[in-house]
Formats: structure tokens, sequence, C-alpha cells
């Protein structure tokens, strides 16, 4: 699992909104790199068929679930939401797909 950094204490809404305006920032960061990986593989794939992979999706979220579980965060909710970003990540690679082919 990855490393996250330790909380400091919060003792106040103004620091736990802090923490969650911080953490929302560290996200956005990290889809950035994630949405750079369906540039990437929109440039990768030959096949626009390829985009649309069940069972790599399947995959990433039993992957997720289990990332889930260890972490003591509830399953059925971060299944769901990785679901809509799946789903969200295959519409935009296959936006790009067609971007870089019809150029």
């Amino acid at each position: 699992m990855t490393e996250t950094t330790t909380l400091p204490p919060m003792e106040t809404m103004t620091d736990v909104r802090e923490q969650v305006d911080r953490i929302d920032g560290e996200l956005i960061a990290l889809m950035t790199q994630r949405f750079a990986c369906m540039d990437a593989a929109a440039r990768i794939k030959q096949d626009r068929t390829a985009v649309r992979d069940e069972g790599r999706k399947a995959k990433v979220l039993e992957n997720v679930k289990q990332l889930a579980s260890s972490a003591g965060i509830p399953v059925p909710t971060m299944a769901a939401i990785w679901e809509m970003l799946i789903e969200t990540s295959i519409s935009y690679e296959l936006e790009k797909w067609d971007q870089m082919r019809d150029s």
C-alpha cells in the first residue's frame, strides 16, 4: 500500500476543513496523473475496441476492494466511486483515442 501522510491533531472544525482541503488537492494531483495514464493508453492502443477492457476493469475493482478492506474504509462506497472513475476514464480515453487519430 502507498504511504500516507500522518494527520496532525484536529481540535476544531477549521483544522478538519484545512485537512480536507489539503487532501482534496492531493487527490486532484493524483487524478491528474491517472488521467495522464489514460492519455498514454489512448496513444498506445492501436485498436479503439481495446479501450474498454472488462477483464482489466474487474481486476481494478477487486484491487480497490481489497485495498479499502485493508484500510478499514467502506468497501461498497469505494467500489462505487471506482466504478464511476473507471467509466469516466474509459470515456475520456475513447475521446482522446479519437482525437489522436482524427488529427
